[in-house]
């Protein structure tokens, strides 16, 4: 294999770890069971810790790679999740757990973004575009995997899913070998050739805010259906737990279809690809809410992974091919706002449920896709202020694509 093939599968590897959070998604019933003294809120939250924990390594990432590298902070991070991931097999103390699986957050956020920043080390033009559309796949294909595993190792109990983070090892492994050192200032080059107005940095500021807020709704919007779909499908009577991952791992497979055709989606599209990715979004949820068998969820499923793998691709390529002077630092503040708004799901979720004036959950993901209307809504007005005539950055990546 070519030397360049390696550097880019093994800068790949990192993302298949990425969205491993809600893998054990499937497993919130069972362990409903075995901590029934436990309220459901806060076993729920066992899906939902690690995004607060990686909201706030995400934001020191940065500056703990100014100290040891890139390179080396990343590799902290896979390590982490190697331990941390596996670590509750070993331990059936609930708040041992909890505690493991912030951690785990923790070290994906350590990565996280720095997978970024590594893309604008290595890659310019159309291959970095191609690379963003990528990282999302890898991300879809690690889902499906771990999410399959874990549902297969669901039928031994509820602690052998966590075996299924054992992924993190050969990783990290990978990672260390053959990713090289880079410099830690400067990541992310801009066109020089393009003319920008002075206003321009303030603007594009004030669209780093909107798209943060933006995808800090539209995660506590995503992050429910992952936690509420085993719930929905075993109470309706028309699937299982074993059931429910499938979903999840579909899920993936929609976010790595979305991943590999983004380039050209973006193409054909341009700036309504976020918008047509919350439609889709809208759709998932109105099929899921309605449906009475597993193959309408299992459509759902696929379509909520496919609609928020060109959503939210869509916001970091912009804001990467964007004027702001420390790009590093803006896309881990949008990692901040998905993953704030992941974390805080759960209690999200109540708050829709008191809106659909009803704890049916069947009606709860009606109002989700009432709630992914609005912001496609949202999207469209701020294309329409955002958009900058002379220069449309996520096209220009894809120029000749």
């Amino acid at each position: 294999m070519k030397k360049e093939q390696v550097l880019k599968y093994s800068l790949l590897s990192a993302s298949l770890l990425v969205g491993s959070a809600p893998a054990i998604n499937a497993n919130i019933p069972a362990m409903a069971s075995a901590f029934d003294t436990i309220p459901l809120a806060m076993i729920e939250m066992l899906t939902t810790v690690p995004s607060l924990f990686l909201m706030i390594s995400v934001l020191i990432s940065s500056f703990i790679a100014k100290k040891i590298g890139y390179k080396q902070t990343a590799s902290l991070g896979l390590l982490i999740v190697a331990v941390s991931g596996i670590l509750p097999v070993f331990v059936s103390n609930f708040y041992l757990i909890l505690i493991s699986r912030a951690m785990l957050g923790f070290g994906i956020g350590l990565f996280n973004s720095l997978t970024v920043a590594l893309v604008n080390s290595f890659y310019q033009g159309k291959d970095r575009a191609k690379m963003y559309g990528l990282q999302s796949a890898f991300e879809g294909a690690g889902g499906i995997f771990i999410t399959f595993i874990a549902g297969q190792l669901l039928k031994i109990g509820w602690q052998a899913p966590f075996l299924a983070y054992a992924i993190a090892i050969p990783v990290c492994i990978v990672f260390i070998k053959f990713i090289p050192k880079v410099a830690t200032a400067n990541d992310i080059s801009v066109d020089k050739n393009v003319i920008v107005k002075e206003n321009r940095f303030k603007k594009d500021n004030i669209m780093l805010i909107s798209f943060i807020a933006l995808l800090f709704v539209a995660a506590s919007l995503y992050m429910t259906m992952g936690i509420k779909v085993s719930t929905l499908i075993t109470t309706a009577g028309y699937g299982n737990a074993s059931d429910a991952s499938l979903v999840i791992i579909l899920l993936s497979l929609g976010a790595i279809t979305a991943g590999t055709l983004f380039s050209k989606i973006i193409k054909i599209f341009k700036q309504l690809t976020p918008i047509i990715g919350l439609l889709i979004l809208a759709l998932a949820m109105f099929l899921i809410g309605i449906s009475n068998s597993m193959i309408i969820t299992f459509a759902g499923g696929f379509l909520t992974g496919f609609g928020f793998k060109i959503f939210m691709p869509y916001l970091i390529g912009r804001i990467n091919n964007s004027q702001i002077k420390n790009t590093p630092l803006a896309t881990s503040l949008l990692l901040v706002g998905f993953n704030l708004g992941a974390f805080i799901s759960p209690y999200s979720s109540i708050f829709m449920q008191n809106i659909a004036l009803s704890d049916s959950l069947n009606r709860l993901f009606i109002v989700l896709s009432g709630g992914f209307i609005c912001l496609a809504v949202i999207m469209l007005v701020l294309n329409n202020i955002f958009t900058n005539k002379e220069v449309n950055y996520v096209s220009m990546e894809l120029a000749d694509n």
